[in-house]
């Protein structure tokens, strides 16, 4: 009886350690994106914008996988230039690459930033990570500045090393888990006209769910009548998969999406706000018999 009650006492204290420690990771991933999120509201229109700029909205394609390439090419370049003894060389290869750290670090936090899940928690220790080795490398430029380049060797190693883990998560992120990959990149291609809607049966100024067939899948569109025009557009966003048929019309000819607040036009599919930076697949749209038919329209 007294061991099955101190073992009872046990098991409890180890509860209340685990009920009592430190947040997980997901919390503290959850916790900054908030804070960061709040920050950009705050910053109203002028931060938004920005936020838009480093997620590539205007490049129609993410600007973060293009600015990493300069620290971390700077850094392979400045370990090998160690390699072969060119110091001056080699402490200006780490620089740019420190200077070239910052907007990759900013553009990297702007896509963060609409993450959930998996993806949150690899992307928190992804930018840990990146911002140890940053530490690492201004670290190193230190001591080669303090005539220590011993220790400062040591250290762009070391930083070389974080930011290559960090690489392959970041990679992990986007191969694996789908990150800053278009939703829309795998739906069928509605090649021929097709039947989605009788035309009589959409309201004008409203967003209207529609779907189509090829060959088994639906492919789903949100339809939009104004006046005597018609307008389709794929349904699912390309940013994050988000059903744009249950957004909000805005600017009269732009969709919100519910999710993430991304807006394409209802006429050609581009983009008008981000985080998204891949417009929408756009539709051609003619009425057959009182029938909307669609079929893609290509770029």
């Amino acid at each position: 009886m007294t061991t099955d009650v101190f073992k009872a006492e046990a098991i409890d204290v180890t509860e209340d350690v685990g009920f009592d420690a430190d947040r997980t990771l997901d919390e503290y991933s959850e916790t900054v994106q908030g804070l960061l999120n709040k920050f950009v509201e705050r910053g109203g229109a002028p931060a938004r914008r920005a936020k838009d700029f480093l997620n590539g909205t205007w490049l129609s394609h993410p600007l973060h996988p293009a600015l990493t390439d300069v620290p971390i090419g700077a850094w392979c370049t400045g370990a090998m230039l160690d390699v072969v003894g060119s110091s001056r060389a080699a402490d200006a290869a780490y620089t740019v690459g420190v200077l070239g750290a910052v907007p990759a670090a900013l553009a990297g936090a702007a896509d963060w930033s609409e993450t959930a899940g998996e993806t949150r928690r690899t992307g928190l220790l992804h930018a840990v990570l990146n911002s140890v080795g940053l530490g690492l490398m201004v670290g190193s430029l230190l001591a080669r500045r303090g005539r220590r380049r011993g220790l400062g060797v040591v250290l762009s190693m070391l930083g070389l090393s974080c930011t290559s883990v960090s690489a392959w998560l970041g990679g992990r992120m986007v191969y694996a888990l789908g990150t800053a990959v278009s939703r829309t990149a795998f739906e069928p291609t509605v090649g021929d006209f097709t039947v989605v809607a009788r035309a009589d049966s959409l309201p004008s100024g409203q967003l209207v769910k529609g779907e189509v067939d090829v060959d088994g899948a639906r492919v789903p569109l949100v339809l939009f009548k104004q006046g005597a025009t018609i307008t389709a557009i794929s349904a699912t966003c390309t940013h994050a998969g988000g059903p744009l048929a249950d957004g909000k019309l805005v600017d009269t000819d732009c969709v919100e999406c519910p999710w993430h607040g991304s807006r394409f036009s209802l006429v050609d599919g581009s983009v008008k706000q981000g985080p998204a930076f891949i417009r929408e697949p756009a539709f051609e749209v003619r009425i057959r018999n009182g029938n909307v038919e669609v079929r893609r329209r290509h770029l």
